[in-house]
């Protein structure tokens, strides 16, 4: 869930979404993909197999961004255009609506790497709605990716007792100071 404690589990199909994009957390500084041997060790943890060169680790790099960015508005058409390019290296057909409903014809014999696997489960569990309610933080600071598991589907933060409590108490000393 949070960059500092997981509580809610996302949806087994959806693990590869959440996983590659926290990757990184943002708000400790820490990105398992920035070096060759931490991107082997986070590779190899999550199923992946090879060695990594500095220039594969960097396109994984950027295609997390990319989803991490779809996520925080599937509607922008600049974040659907980032996805659908993406989506087009990984997989043969990919469609993405004006609404953000995502689509997918599989490309025969190719074996997706963990990019090409995260947009796929996106766009296979978008067709479902299991996929919308993948959300990321709302903090700048954090952006970590998790799955709304609330009622009403609204889960602004990953956490409300750490970007959640820092964004209430923002506010808050932001209004103390105009008075």
């Amino acid at each position: 869930m949070s960059a500092t404690e997981s509580t809610v589990v996302v949806p087994e199909e959806l693990r590869v979404v959440e996983e590659f994009c926290d990757s990184a957390t943002w708000l400790h500084g820490t990105d398992a993909l920035a070096t060759v041997p931490g991107g082997h060790e986070w590779l190899v943890r999550h199923g992946w197999d090879g060695e990594p060169t500095d220039e594969y680790l960097t396109s994984l790099r950027d295609a997390r961004e990319v989803i991490r960015t779809f996520l925080i508005d599937r509607t922008d058409p600049a974040a659907r255009a980032a996805i659908n390019r993406l989506a087009q290296e990984h997989w043969a057909g990919p469609e993405i609506d004006d609404d953000g409903q995502l689509g997918l014809a599989p490309k025969a014999g190719r074996t997706p790497s963990p990019a090409g696997a995260a947009v796929g489960a996106l766009i296979l569990h978008g067709l479902t709605g299991s996929g919308q309610r993948l959300r990321t933080c709302a903090s700048e600071a954090c952006r970590w990716v998790f799955y709304d598991s609330s009622r009403s589907r609204t889960r602004t933060w990953c956490d409300m007792n750490t970007c959640g409590a820092r964004s209430k108490m923002r506010n808050y000393r932001g209004r103390l100071s105009r008075t």
